[in-house]
């Protein structure tokens, strides 16, 4: 007996580039959860998030009167008498981040930073692969060749800044202008507490506000600290990098302190965009990443 041809169709099988695509929007899409959850992780568990608290009557502090948040502070980081003595700090630092990408220019690692305590005064060696050092006085700022020559200078580096958008490409001396401020503004934080010329607001329990004023070169006049309500150290600074870009948004985010002759000071330093002014950051990429690898308070 002969069989019965049977007229089933077979299946389909689905074409290459459809499951190509879907595995790719599969892809995506897990990426895109993933870093969701990353930036809620950053926000929330880690030295970023924010912890506004209630609000204090959030007026400035008289003269050189410190307010509870700003003395806690203080004497985390050593003490008014130490900072009061204070001459210079000395570092060893590798900096890095999209910035440096995106203007085109930055310093060579493990490069050595000291500056002035009491006053902006940044010395950057070396600041290039010459051996070249950038120097920081005020708002003035040189290149000075290993042998001491003056290869360039700005008396007044503000009237000079590449900063249209964040990829508008820097020169030697924009880069030292930028980071011979910022450092000095980092590593004085606790002596600045102490300044009469900075106005500094408690607007709640371990938040600070600042009004550096206009005679200071720092990231921007208006600026706001985030510190530990019980150790006291610093756990994030908001500002915007003018000298950078008019209108970016960052903060500054201490991620681990170390110690050098009892005193604390912030090792990894994260630089991260902020999704709005005093909001939410954005986990990756890291603006500027800064990381201590040597610190000395003299």
């Amino acid at each position: 007996m002969k069989g019965v041809a049977t007229t089933g169709r077979r299946p389909r099988r689905r074409s290459r580039p459809v499951t190509v695509v879907a595995a790719i929007l599969i892809l995506l899409l897990a990426l895109l959860v993933g870093y969701a959850l990353w930036t809620v992780y950053e926000n929330t568990l880690t030295t970023a998030a924010l912890d506004q608290g209630p609000s204090s009557n959030a007026t400035p502090s008289p003269g050189n009167a410190l307010s509870a948040t700003a003395a806690r502070a203080l004497k985390a980081y050593g003490g008014e008498a130490v900072w009061r003595d204070a001459t210079t700090v000395e570092s060893t630092v590798t900096v890095g981040g999209l910035l440096f990408q995106l203007k085109g220019i930055n310093i060579p690692p493990h490069a050595k930073i000291i500056v002035d305590v009491q006053r902006p005064h940044t010395v950057i060696d070396p600041v290039d692969a010459s051996g070249d050092t950038g120097v920081l006085d005020g708002f003035s700022v040189k290149i000075l060749s290993p042998s001491g020559t003056i290869l360039d200078q700005r008396a007044d580096a503000r009237e000079h800044l590449q900063n249209a958008s964040t990829s508008t490409k820097w020169d030697r001396l924009n880069l030292v202008y930028f980071l011979g401020y910022a450092f000095w503004g980092y590593y004085s934080l606790p002596h600045q507490l102490m300044r009469t010329d900075i106005e500094w607001t408690e607007l709640s329990d371990g938040l600070l506000q600042a009004d550096f004023g206009t005679n200071l070169p720092v990231h921007s006049r208006i600026q706001r600290f985030w510190f530990d309500k019980k150790t006291g150290l610093l756990r994030r600074n908001d500002y915007t990098p003018v000298a950078a870009s008019r209108d970016a948004r960052a903060a500054h985010v201490i991620f681990e302190h170390g110690v050098s002759n009892g005193i604390p000071y912030p090792s990894k330093r994260r630089v991260k965009m902020s999704v709005g002014q005093y909001g939410w950051v954005l986990p990756f990429p890291d603006f500027i990443t800064i990381d201590v690898e040597r610190w000395q308070l003299r």
